[in-house]
């Protein structure tokens, strides 16, 4: 059944504005956590998405973890009711304070994507006595078939380590005392409607893990 909007409130409300229907939201979920149940998987929310407070706390609510790509998006992550140990922090040129926030608060992992990152995460963990958790972001060279300003995995992109690098960085982590390497990270791209593309990245993890 379609959706039904409320055309009539609409008319009364000044623009610009956001509508968001939280029912279809909550069935949406409810649909994806049932499916990756199934699978054993934990879904993670990407929140530049939609940082909505409301929205935030929905998804929060049915258990789902945070994607984030800044210090703003962890924290408010955590202010909508994300657990810590759910909230990854991803994107590149993390600063110093955003860096300490997520030490600050136990988050579950960083997403690294050079040996200096990994230097500078190594130094404040150090600075606070903690130790970070990390997932390298590895360049997998696999075709994502989205738009080509989208895509971030061919080698010819700048993202992420590449796979000739791998080793040089695993070397170089066994060095830093406040650091613990604990899985791998990977994103192909925006808008991606070929699944086999996915199949592909699948394939290629399995190799490099």
């Amino acid at each position: 059944m379609p959706t039904k909007f409320p055309v009539e409130k609409f008319q009364q409300l000044q623009t610009p504005f956001y509508y968001y229907d939280m029912e279809l939201l909550r069935k949406t979920l409810d649909v994806i956590k049932g499916e990756a149940v199934k699978y054993g998987y934990h879904v993670h929310y990407a929140v530049k998405a939609n940082a909505n407070k409301k929205v935030l706390a929905s998804i929060s609510e049915r258990g789902f973890g945070a994607d984030c790509v800044s210090g703003n998006e962890v924290k408010a992550s955590l202010e909508a009711g994300f657990p810590s140990d759910k909230v990854v922090f991803a994107g590149v040129g993390k600063a110093d304070w955003e860096i300490n926030y997520g030490l600050d608060h136990d988050i579950l992992c960083f997403n690294v994507e050079s040996i200096p990152e990994l230097e500078v995460i190594n130094e404040l963990a150090v600075a606070k006595g903690k130790k970070a958790r990390v997932a390298l972001r590895i360049n997998p060279n696999v075709n994502a078939n989205t738009h080509h300003y989208i895509t971030t995995v061919l080698k010819e992109n700048k993202f992420g380590i590449n796979t000739w690098d791998i080793e040089k960085v695993v070397e170089c982590i066994k060095t830093l005392t406040h650091v613990e390497l604990i899985g791998i990270h990977f994103h192909i791209g925006s808008q991606i409607t070929d699944l086999d593309s996915f199949k592909d990245l699948c394939i290629r993890v399995n190799e490099l893990q």
